[in-house]
């Protein structure tokens, strides 16, 4: 006989203590909140979402506890039932974290794979980074080991990538040549775009984890990612430390000109003149550096900066920065 599917979550609107609960039984569980309670109003369900939508009926009513509505605002956690039928399903399941010591610091991710009964686990680190930067990483970290298209559940505890993904923060970011608002660009931009190609590979769902909470896999993730900022001799984080350098030579120009992304050259494509610019190979946009002094003999000139692409590694010269030894 197959085994009885289970309910993962209970909602409790009207009991002694209002609130989601992952088991029925139990001193923490929801049978104790409402057993003998004047007319409780409670449910069980599967699944997260379904469970979002009944409590929906109840947001605008005084019957809503007010912490409970911001939990049902919340990203809700999946319950450990609910990681095994997804592997039933034959789905990937991807826990991911990051951290930087001091923040910004050196910095780790940490990334745990399942599907089925394979396990693997990944790491990696940086000698200057910041939090952000190792969590997104370990979601692309995650995601290039997969080789095929894959239907994917992704497990982070950071609501800076969840949030960023599934409330359309990063794609906005992108539309608008990754600025945040007029006047400020959006962090992290080379990782978000990266992310972000890689999203159309697969069939992703990303899920909030409750971080430090006992769920192994994401403690796991939690562990590579400080084993691996503590590591002696790490790399450099590249494109942070050249912007945390540029950072320090001047300010970002501002984008809020938008002519300057008009012009054009002789054969008709976009001139890239202003860092932000998308790359006119791959549209990942290009970063401003400063090239080392090194002149060549009957050389009468040199640029004081170049653009740049990440991504490509595509060089742009820009007229404007153009200099003529005296």
């Amino acid at each position: 006989m197959a085994e009885q599917k289970r309910k993962q979550y209970y909602a409790v609107v009207h009991g002694r203590k209002p609130g989601i609960y992952n088991k029925w039984f139990g001193p923490d569980g929801a049978a104790e909140q409402i057993q003998d309670f004047p007319e409780a109003i409670y449910k069980g369900f599967y699944t997260a979402e379904e469970m979002r939508q009944w409590l929906e009926q109840f947001s605008d009513t005084p019957l809503m506890p007010e912490h409970l509505t911001e939990l049902v605002n919340q990203p809700i956690s999946p319950s450990p039932n609910e990681i095994t039928t997804m592997l039933d399903d034959s789905k990937v399941i991807i826990y991911t974290d990051g951290a930087a010591i001091n923040n910004p610091g050196s910095g780790g991710y940490g990334v745990v794979l399942l599907h089925k009964k394979k396990r693997k686990e990944l790491s990696g680190g940086f000698r200057l980074t910041t939090n952000n930067r190792m969590e997104l990483l370990a979601c692309i970290a995650g995601l290039k080991e997969l080789k095929f298209r894959c239907s994917v559940i992704l497990l982070s505890d950071s609501k800076y990538v969840v949030d960023g993904i599934t409330k359309g923060w990063a794609q906005r970011w992108k539309a608008k040549g990754w600025m945040r608002t007029k006047e400020k660009k959006a962090e992290n931009f080379d990782l978000w775009s990266e992310l972000l190609d890689i999203l159309d590979q697969h069939d992703i769902e990303f899920r909030w984890v409750k971080g430090h909470s006992g769920n192994p896999d994401n403690e796991r993730c939690d562990q590579l990612a400080m084993d691996a900022a503590a590591r002696q001799d790490l790399p450099p984080d590249t494109m942070y430390e050249t912007l945390k350098a540029k950072m320090k030579q001047s300010a970002i120009p501002a984008m809020g000109d938008r002519s300057k992304f008009q012009k054009t050259n002789s054969n008709g494509k976009s001139k890239i003149e202003c860092e932000g610019q998308p790359c006119r190979k791959c549209a990942t946009p290009v970063l401003k550096c400063i090239p080392r002094a090194h002149r060549k003999p009957g050389q009468n000139y040199y640029y004081e900066y170049y653009l740049y692409c990440p991504k490509c590694h595509t060089m742009y010269m820009v007229k404007e920065a153009k200099r003529y030894y005296e």
